[in-house]
């Protein structure tokens, strides 16, 4: 029916085709299924750890146990003395803290089990992304709500793109709980600087005095450029998405 010439190329054709939807499901598959980007994954840890308590109850800062945050590219799980500032008393002697008094008298780790994980071929920073007033919220869920920590977001490429060109639609601002100082966008927790001045989060400084605290009022360009250390975030922008800024 076909001369060769025709017939070659409907074959092409249709091979092309298979092909091209092949690969199509492929990467929506290994791209986006919940059982290949882990969302959903929540592992059984080896100490009964609540966050809902902790953070949610007790209201304990992020920071408090992943402390340095703003200042390194990872998040450090806390270590055993972290633990025991607290349970040195309270529920001293619970069989649920069994592992955390042994790891304490003994001075081995107790072996955490990892629940967010990007490749090891990407870079993601920290306190890149704190100092930019993003809360913890934006890429872990809102942890202060959760018994049993789990795996909310996909952390693949797209997902990542999809914050950096559009970050209104997509980051929770820093809150008060996350412990991340929020600026001079008026928004978060007090935080007291070195020399005893105290920033509420309400566009003023508040300078101690013999009576008392006084506030004060100042533009925003006169606002210290530290506050305990840490550096004034920026104000949420585009993110890069050259391959370098993550991949190098």
């Amino acid at each position: 029916m076909f001369t060769k010439n025709v017939d070659r190329r409907i074959k092409i054709t249709i091979l092309t085709g298979l092909i091209l939807v092949g690969a199509t499901f492929l990467s929506g598959y290994f791209g986006f299924h919940n059982r290949v980007t882990d969302v959903g994954y929540r592992p059984t840890q080896p100490v009964p750890f609540s966050h809902k308590l902790h953070a949610g109850d007790l209201e304990i800062s992020c920071q408090y146990c992943h402390t340095g945050v703003e200042v390194s590219a990872h998040s450090p799980v806390p270590p055993t003395s972290t633990c025991m500032n607290c349970h040195s008393v309270v529920k001293n002697e619970s069989p649920n803290l069994e592992l955390v008094r042994s790891s304490w008298e003994t001075g081995t780790p107790i072996q955490w089990r990892r629940i967010h994980k990007v490749p090891d071929y990407v870079h993601f920073d920290h306190s890149r992304h704190i100092r930019a007033e993003i809360d913890c919220a934006s890429c872990h869920g809102k942890v202060e709500e959760m018994g049993v920590v789990t795996q909310m977001k996909p952390l693949n490429m797209g997902w990542c793109l999809d914050c950096h060109r559009n970050p209104e639609a997509n980051i929770i601002p820093a809150r008060e709980i996350s412990g991340i100082f929020t600026g001079t966008d008026g928004v978060g927790g007090a935080f007291t600087t070195e020399d005893g001045s105290i920033y509420p989060g309400d566009g003023r400084w508040n300078k101690m005095n013999e009576n008392g605290i006084e506030a004060v009022a100042l533009p925003a360009k006169e606002m210290p450029q530290q506050v305990a250390g840490i550096p004034v975030p920026r104000k949420h922008s585009l993110g890069p998405e050259n391959c370098s800024a993550c991949h190098y």
